[in-house]
C-alpha cells in the first residue's frame, strides 16, 4: 500500500481503533474551554467581592459551583482518555512496527544489497517516533493549544467586540506567516533526517564489520571517515535547520510581542474610561494571558511538529518504495515429486552490468549430484541465486519438475530448496532455535540426530548451556567452521528435495571436511534428492555424478571427475593442476 502522506499512514493504522481515539479526543476538546470556564469563575468571584453590598455565601455559591464543576469535568474526561489510551495506542504502535517490518522484508534481494541495514532500522524507528510525536501534539499539544486559542478568541469577541476583532485580525496575519515558515522547516528537517539515517547506516555497517576494524587497526581511520562524512553533509544540514528555527522563533516572537503590547494598553484604556469592571478586566487580561501563552506554545509546538513530520516523511520513504520481483497474480505453490531442474534458452543481465548468461541450456536430472566449477565471475553463484529467485529472470525459463519457477510462489519454491551457504549468518538466539530454523516442528531428538550427522553435537554438548547456549549476534561467538556445521545441520533437518552446497566446506579443516562429507553422504546416496554443489576446492566434487564447468556464463565442459581430468587441455584439468601446486 502506498501512502500519499504521513497523515494517511497514521490514519491507516489508527482506523481500526477510531472510536477509542474519538473518545480520547473529547478530553482536549473539553480542555480547550477550561481557561474560559476558569477565568469566568474568577470574574464572578471578583465582581461579587467588589460589590457595595455585604458579601454572603449565597452570593458566592454560583462562582464556587462553576469553578469546582470545571475542575471535576477536566479530571473526569482525562481519566477516561487514559483508559481509552491503553486499549488502543499499544496496538497501534505494534501495527506500525510489524506492518512496516513486514513490508520491508518483502523487498527484493537487490534492495537489501543496495541499502544499509542500519539505515532501514533507523527509518522504522523514525516511523514509530513520528507517530508518538504526532499523537502527542494532537492529543495534548498543538491541537489543544490551537483549539483553546480559538475558543478564547471567541470569548474576547463576546466580552469586547472591538478587542476581539483586533486580535482576530492579527491572527489573520500571524497564521499564514507561521504556516509558510513551518512548511519550509518541514522540508529542511526532511533533508536533515535523510542525512541522519545515512549516518546511522554507516555506524551500523562499521559495527557489523568490527572484526575487520580490529584486524586492520582501522578504528581511528573509520572514526575519522565518519566525522568527515558528517562534517560534509549531516552537520551543515543540522545547522541550516537550527538557523531557520531561530528565524522562525524571531518572527513569531515579534508578532507575539506586538499583540501583547496592544492588548495591554487597550484593556488599561478601557478600564480608565470605566467601560469594563474590575472583574471584566481580570477576565479579559486573564484570558489574553492564556491566549498569548497558548499562541507561543503552539508556535513552539508547530516548530517541533514540523521537524517531526519531516523526519517521519523521510522514514516513510521505505514504505513507498515499490516491491520488485513479486509473485505473479494467482501464483500457486510448487509441487515437487521429481526434482528435475532445467534452464531453457535462459539469459540474464544484472542491472547496469554485463551479461551473465545468454541462451543457457542446462538440465539436471532428478536425484543427480552435480558440481559447479569455474573461475571467479563464471556465473556459479548467479545461477544459484536465479534458481532461488533472488533476482528476476529476464528471458527464457527455469523449470523444476516441469514447473516454471516464475509462476509459483517464492515461499513454496524456497521451502523445497535447502541451502548451505558459504558465509553462514545466525540469529542471536539459542543453538536449538538456530538449528530448528530448518524445521520449526522438529523434535529435540531430530535436532540432535542432524547435529551428529553434521559433526557439531559433541561441540555443543561441551558448552555449559549445551543447546540452550546463545550464539551471539550473527553467530560471532562461534568459529566459521562451527557456524557452517550448524548450517549443514539445519539443511539436514529441512530435508528438502533440492540441496544447494555453496562452498559448504570452505571454512573447515581437512579432518572436519571429511566428517561433513560423510554426514552429507545420505543426501548424495538418496537419489530422491537433487544436489548442486559449488566448490573451489575441487577434491570435494570428485564423487559427484557430473561436474559442470562454467566460463563467462557458458557451459564449456561437463562430465565426471575422471572424464574431465583425462583431457589435459580442459579448463577443469587446468584448475585441478593449479590446486595441486
Amino acid at each position: 500500500m502506498r501512502y500519499n502522506s504521513v497523515f494517511a499512514f497514521f490514519w491507516y493504522h489508527i482506523k481500526p481503533y477510531k472510536w477509542f481515539y474519538a473518545a480520547m479526543m473529547v478530553a482536549p476538546v473539553i480542555s480547550a474551554f477550561y481557561p474560559f470556564w476558569y477565568n469566568y469563575a474568577l470574574k464572578l468571584f471578583l465582581d461579587a467581592m467588589t460589590q457595595d453590598s455585604t458579601l454572603t455565601y449565597q452570593s458566592m455559591i454560583f462562582p464556587i459551583v462553576v469553578f469546582l464543576s470545571a475542575q471535576l469535568a477536566i479530571e473526569l474526561i482525562w481519566r477516561i482518555s487514559n483508559a481509552m489510551g491503553w486499549k488502543s495506542e499499544p496496538y497501534v504502535r505494534q501495527a506500525i512496527l510489524s506492518k512496516s517490518y513486514n513490508y520491508i522484508q518483502h523487498h527484493s534481494y537487490s534492495f537489501f544489497q543496495n541499502n544499509f541495514t542500519g539505515a532501514l532500522s533507523s527509518k522504522v524507528k523514525g516511523l514509530l517516533d513520528g507517530y508518538d510525536k504526532f499523537f502527542k501534539e494532537v492529543h495534548h499539544g498543538l491541537f489543544i493549544k490551537v483549539l483553546a486559542t480559538t475558543v478564547n478568541f471567541g470569548a474576547l469577541v463576546f466580552i469586547n467586540t472591538g478587542l476581539g476583532l483586533c486580535v482576530i485580525l492579527w491572527s489573520l496575519i500571524y497564521i499564514p506567516v507561521i504556516y509558510k515558515l513551518s512548511k519550509r522547516l518541514n522540508e529542511l528537517s526532511f533533508e536533515e533526517t535523510e542525512s541522519g539515517h545515512a549516518v546511522i547506516g554507516q555506524i551500523s555497517d562499521k559495527i557489523m564489520n568490527i572484526i575487520s576494524l580490529f584486524s586492520f587497526s582501522s578504528r581511528k581511520r573509520e572514526l575519522q571517515n565518519l566525522d568527515e562524512g558528517m562534517s560534509r553533509d549531516f552537520i551543515p544540514k543540522q545547522i541550516k535547520v537550527y538557523k531557520y528555527d531561530f528565524k522562525f522563533a524571531l518572527i513569531a516572537g515579534l508578532l507575539y510581542l506586538a499583540l501583547f503590547a496592544f492588548v495591554l494598553f487597550y484593556t488599561v484604556h478601557l478600564r480608565m474610561k470605566g467601560a469594563i469592571s474590575v472583574g471584566d478586566f481580570a477576565f479579559i487580561f486573564g484570558i489574553f494571558l492564556i491566549v498569548a501563552q497558548d499562541i507561543w506554545d503552539a508556535t513552539c509546538s508547530l516548530q517541533e511538529f514540523s521537524r517531526a513530520m519531516g523526519d517521519c516523511k523521510s522514514a516513510l520513504s521505505i514504505l513507498n518504495f515499490p516491491h520488485e520481483n513479486l509473485d505473479v497474480p494467482g501464483a500457486l505453490p510448487i509441487e515437487i515429486k521429481s526434482p528435475k531442474i532445467e534452464f531453457k534458452n535462459f539469459s540474464f543481465t544484472y542491472k547496469g552490468g554485463e551479461e551473465i548468461f545468454k541462451n543457457l541450456n542446462l538440465t539436471i536430472k532428478p536425484g543427480e549430484n552435480v558440481g559447479l566449477v569455474g573461475e571467479s565471475g563464471a556465473g556459479k553463484s548467479s545461477l544459484i541465486n536465479l534458481l532461488l529467485r533472488y533476482f528476476e529472470s529476464q528471458k527464457g525459463d527455469i523449470l523444476i519438475d516441469g514447473q516454471n519457477i516464475n509462476t509459483v510462489t517464492q515461499n513454496s519454491l524456497r521451502e523445497n530448496i535447502a541451502v548451505i551457504p558459504q558465509d553462514t549468518m545466525l540469529f542471536h538466539r539459542t543453538l536449538m532455535e538456530n538449528i530448528q530454523y530448518g524445521n520449526p516442528n522438529a523434535t529435540e531428538a531430530q535436532v540432535i540426530s542432524a547435529c551428529k550427522k553434521a559433526h557439531i553435537h559433541d561441540f555443543i554438548m561441551g558448552l555449559p548451556e549445551k543447546y540452550n547456549a546463545y550464539v551471539g549476534e550473527r553467530g560471532l561467538k562461534l568459529s566459521g567452521g562451527q557456524r557452517q556445521r550448524i548450517a549443514i545441520a539445519r539443511a539436514i533437518l529441512k530435508h528438502a528435495p533440492i540441496l544447494i552446497l555453496d562452498e559448504a566446506t570452505s571454512a573447515l579443516d581437512s579432518q572436519t571436511e571429511k566428517y561433513i562429507q560423510e554426514g552429507l553422504s545420505f543426501f548424495l546416496k538418496d537419489k530422491k534428492n537433487t544436489v548442486i554443489a559449488i566448490a573451489h576446492r575441487l577434491s570435494t566434487l570428485k564423487h559427484m555424478d557430473r561436474i559442470i564447468v562454467l566460463d563467462k556464463g557458458k557451459v564449456v565442459e561437463e562430465g565426471t571427475h575422471d572424464e574431465l581430468i583425462r583431457n589435459k587441455k580442459s579448463l577443469y584439468s587446468k584448475l585441478w593442476k593449479l590446486q595441486e601446486i
